[in-house]
């Protein structure tokens, strides 16, 4: 008797052992560091604009859902269902990576473009789409833009899309297609926004 409930004892030991090297194993895998990616691109038509002083813009940090509100990047199917790239990320949520964007094409097209609240305009962005299109095969950023004066009244409103070719849909190049596209986008607001306000 006392074997048979040392041998039944010692198999619950051994199974509870083993489920619990199992859950470490699958919790080890899902943890696995994803790699990460940055909104960098290359500025070169940004310096083409004359840079000078001009008004302060203050740049909030743009307004988007889930999943684009995330730090993951994001591909929409030919059913237009949204899901995200595994094992990748951005270096931060993507809406204050746009913001630093924005504010950086802002000061090459000659505007104080700033995080900080105080300046006499405001630049509104709310990201609508921030995604890699897979049915055909494009990084498709659109943005919804408006510039607010100092009263709280919209001065100029307007909606970007853009598309850059983005045939691989992984990692490296779905990251870099989306960065292209953001960098292009960014400048066509700033251009926008030193004209209209």
């Amino acid at each position: 008797m006392k074997l048979t409930a040392s041998t039944s004892t010692q198999r619950k030991a051994t199974r509870t052992t083993a489920l619990a090297l199992l859950a470490l194993i699958v919790a080890g895998c899902a943890s696995a560091p994803r790699e990460t990616f940055d909104l960098t691109a290359d500025t070169g038509p940004l310096r083409s604009v004359a840079l000078r002083a001009g008004p302060a813009v203050y740049v909030p940090e743009p307004a988007a859902v889930a999943p684009t509100s995330s730090d993951r990047i994001v591909v929409r199917a030919a059913d237009d269902s949204v899901a995200v790239l595994p094992g990748v990320q951005w270096s931060d949520p993507l809406p204050r990576l746009f913001q630093r964007r924005l504010i950086e094409a802002l000061r090459q097209c000659g505007l104080s473009g700033s995080s900080n609240i105080g300046a006499p305009i405001k630049l509104q962005t709310d990201v609508r789409r921030f995604e890699i299109d897979i049915a055909r095969d494009l990084a498709v950023i659109e943005v919804s833009v408006e510039l607010i004066d100092g009263g709280g009244r919209a001065r100029a409103a307007r909606i970007f899309v853009e598309e850059t070719p983005a045939p691989d849909h992984v990692g490296s190049q779905a990251a870099r297609a989306l960065s292209d596209a953001a960098a292009r986008v960014s400048l066509r607001i700033g251009q926008w926004a030193r004209v209209a306000k």
